[in-house]
């Protein structure tokens, strides 16, 4: 009995033992489980970095080279020159694409690519698609045909981001593969409910076509529809890989037929969701006409009074956005670093900023936050944009989350910077440009008024037409950036006689360099060339010079406030007189009556008769007539009020 008791306690003890083993293993294997998981989460995150800062090291010198080169598009007058430009536009684009590629595939294997619902409108989703495609229709010499339904709602809600993928990719390899005829992008619908839709969309083309045993391998990685050497396609054969696992995301199916010889078509169904119901219409027609207006650039808008910082650790970044915003007469200052931002921001109030995300010391974010959280900053709520190239899955999302009010891609797309920059910008200092009537109507007129305008700001310190050019010669413009330009000088000059007060040299040039700006963009050469003398010395520290000079500047300065209020005084009666003028306008008179009353005008001009002049022309206001013949009476009154008789007489000369 005792002998069993024993054998039991040592059976128990070696149980006990292995137990007490199997326990540490346990253990063990937790621990080098945890450690495994602890990798694999610190290899991930450290994946997640490296594609990151990959995205962001290889997209900064394409910014740089396709920033330039759209400088190069606009400002080049020599034909072979925008032939090159236009192939370098291209190949920086094939690039960006590639890198893209190798980012969305990684995300999408790692199953971190997400859909980004947002709002946006079909007509503009088209044109960039069509734009996308358009030098390489027009080198291969392919037709381009638009099926678009014209009833379908134009604004819908989607991930539009990877949409504009989706459909890039498929037309890119439609215009690719086809050497001669045509492609034709379908786009049709049919409703689902009150508020969703069902899309179509097809590409299909005239190209080399795909053998039937073939089609199963197009979304297979690494594979191309042909053995056409790399040059040729320019392609990683990732573009079909990545196109068919995001139409699958957003509950589609990508279809293929095709014939080899005869081309193929590309298909998928997608339900989005609808914003508003109003019929897109025809965008053939639209997309047509918008192409004579966009075959030159042209800026959108004018802001000669808009003050915008831009902040990158990249000069030729800085440089690429300085001349992309040269046409908009936007007020455009640089910093290298964050700590700079923050300086000029002490100095200075801007509009808008524009900050760059990866920068040494202090990257955007925390100069975000240093901005919001910097004591007495007038631009402590100024809207700032995150200008990056950091374009990874899920980058906009973040950065809206850290406080920036918008997101913009490098390479910088110049149309959408612009479009950006009008919605942020103050209203009162943007000024949308329109088209200059073509046909050079009213040139007479024009000049007319230009002369009248001379003769009254030339004494006054304004050479009119250098203002005008920089205007895009738009009279109007120019009237309503003099009135701007008169209420910032008592603020310059101020600003300035406090930063000389308190001996700050950086302060001082600042603000005399923005003055230089505004000067210039209105013709105020004079003005403009003394503050340049000033920026000069202020920034070599020269302190006693600044001080002996500055009261020249602040007379200048004094003189052109006070008469030009005169002048925007007697233009702003002008035209209330002329408004209410308008409303007198009621009493009907012949041609034949009309021109006989113009030729004793003439007369009364031609014998400097002032009193009957003025007599004439308040008749004259009241006849109702044609808004050129209008125009024509309030130029010459405007001569007549500053004694110009000859000019009002050319006026009247001109319409008879």
């Amino acid at each position: 009995m005792g002998q069993e008791t024993k054998q039991e306690a040592g059976s128990k003890e070696k149980r006990v033992s292995t137990l007490g083993q199997a326990k540490k293993q346990l253990e063990q294997k937790n621990v080098e489980l945890e450690e495994a998981i602890s990798a694999a989460e610190k290899a991930e995150s450290a994946r997640d970095i490296f594609l990151t800062n990959m995205s962001h090291e290889l997209r900064t010198p394409i910014n740089t080279i396709l920033g330039l080169n759209e400088l190069i598009l606009r400002e080049s007058q020599e034909e072979a020159i925008k032939e090159y430009a236009l192939d370098i536009r291209h190949a920086g684009n094939v690039l960006l694409t590639l890198v893209s590629d190798i980012l969305d595939f990684t995300k999408l294997e790692a199953g971190q690519m997400e859909l980004m619902d947002g709002i946006y409108d079909i007509s503009s989703l088209l044109n960039d698609l069509i734009n996308g495609i358009s030098i390489q229709l027009r080198k291969k010499k392919l037709d381009l045909e638009l099926d678009i339904a014209q009833d379908i709602p134009y604004k819908l809600s989607g991930d539009e981001i990877h949409l504009r993928q989706i459909l890039g990719n498929i037309l890119s390899n439609a215009v690719k593969y086809t050497e001669r005829g045509k492609v034709t992008l379908h786009l049709g619908w049919k409703k689902v409910s009150e508020d969703e839709i069902t899309i179509d969309f097809a590409v299909k083309d005239t190209g080399v076509g795909i053998k039937e045993k073939n089609i199963s391998k197009l979304f297979g990685v690494f594979q191309r529809m042909h053995t056409i050497t790399r040059n040729q396609n320019d392609s990683t054969g990732l573009g079909l890989a990545i196109t068919n696992r995001l139409v699958d995301m957003m509950g589609g199916k990508l279809e293929v037929q095709s014939t080899p010889g005869k081309g193929s078509t590309f298909s998928f169904s997608i339900n989005q969701k609808v914003v508003d119901k109003t019929p897109l219409g025809d965008f053939e027609k639209q997309y047509n006409e918008s192409l004579h207006s966009t075959k030159n650039y042209k800026q959108k808008f004018i802001a000669p009074m808009g003050r915008i910082l831009v902040v990158d650790d990249n000069a030729m970044n800085l440089a690429v956005a300085q001349g992309l915003l040269k046409e908009t007469r936007l007020q455009v200052d640089v910093s290298s670093s964050g700590a700079e931002c923050l300086e000029l921001l002490k100095r200075k109030t801007y509009h808008v900023i524009c900050l760059d995300h990866m920068m040494p010391e202090m990257d955007g974010v925390e100069t975000l936050h240093a901005i919001r959280a910097l004591e007495n900053n007038p631009s402590a709520d100024t809207p700032v944009i995150a200008l990056t190239a950091n374009a990874v899955a899920g980058a906009r999302e973040f950065y809206l989350k850290e406080g920036f009010q918008d997101y913009l891609t490098k390479p910088i797309d110049a149309d959408k910077f612009e479009s950006m920059l009008i919605e942020y910008l103050p209203d009162n200092v943007v000024y949308l440009t329109q088209e200059q009537n073509a046909s050079g109507e009213g040139g007479e007129e024009n000049e007319a008024e230009i002369t009248i305008m001379e003769s009254k700001l030339s004494g006054v310190g304004f050479n009119v037409r250098n203002g005008l050019k920089y205007m895009g010669n738009d009279l109007a413009l120019y009237g309503k950036v003099l009135q701007d330009f008169h209420l910032i000088l008592k603020e310059k000059e101020d600003a300035l006689k406090d930063f000389l007060k308190k001996r700050d040299m950086p302060g001082y040039a600042i603000i005399v360099h923005s003055l230089k700006g505004n000067a210039r963009n209105v013709g105020a050469d004079d003005l403009a060339d003394e503050a340049f003398e000033l920026e000069k010395m202020s920034k070599a520290g020269q302190l006693e010079d600044v001080e002996v000079r500055s009261p020249i500047l602040f007379n200048l300065m004094k003189n052109m406030r006070k008469d030009l209020k005169v002048y925007l005084d007697s233009e702003n009666k002008a035209d209330k007189e002329s408004a209410d003028s308008k409303e007198e306008a009621n009493i009907k008179i012949s041609d034949d009556d009309w021109k006989q009353a113009l030729r004793e005008l003439a007369g009364r001009l031609d014998d400097f008769d002032g009193e009957s002049v003025n007599e004439k022309l308040k008749e004259l206001k009241r006849f109702e007539r044609p808004e050129s013949d209008k125009k024509m009476l309030r130029l010459c009154e405007k001569a007549v009020k500053d004694y110009a008789y000859d000019i009002a007489l050319e006026v009247v000369n001109a319409v008879l």
